[in-house]
């Protein structure tokens, strides 16, 4: 897969990338991305399962490390520690991707037709 040009106004997507998780700098990293990211992720974990759903905390600064997942047919959110991750794969469409802070606050700016 190649990735898309980054541009001025919108650097690359994440989309269908793989990251592997073999240190805590990349680990960090990963888990950044994953939670700025606006589709879903799949994170690998080390007993061999995979997790599918759209990241939206992460807790770095506790005794242990984790993010929150919003996992499909779960009501309460899935929590995923840092120790437990080999990989994580940004799997899900990049929704914002191509799109701009400042494409939303024109749209929402205008007046609304009923």
């Amino acid at each position: 897969m190649s990735d898309p040009l980054p541009s001025e106004n919108h650097p690359p997507s994440w989309e269908g990338h793989h990251v592997k998780t073999d240190t805590e700098t990349a680990l960090r990293e990963a888990m950044e991305r994953a939670c700025d990211y606006r589709g879903d992720v799949t994170i690998h974990l080390k007993t061999g399962e995979q997790v599918l759903g759209y990241v939206f905390d992460r807790q770095e600064g506790t005794p242990h490390p984790h993010i929150k997942m919003y996992v499909a047919n779960q009501s309460d959110p899935f929590m995923v520690s840092y120790r437990d991750i080999t990989e994580v794969e940004f799997s899900g469409e990049d929704t914002a991707f191509g799109r701009s802070w400042e494409d939303w606050a024109n749209k929402w700016q205008k007046p609304q037709m009923n």
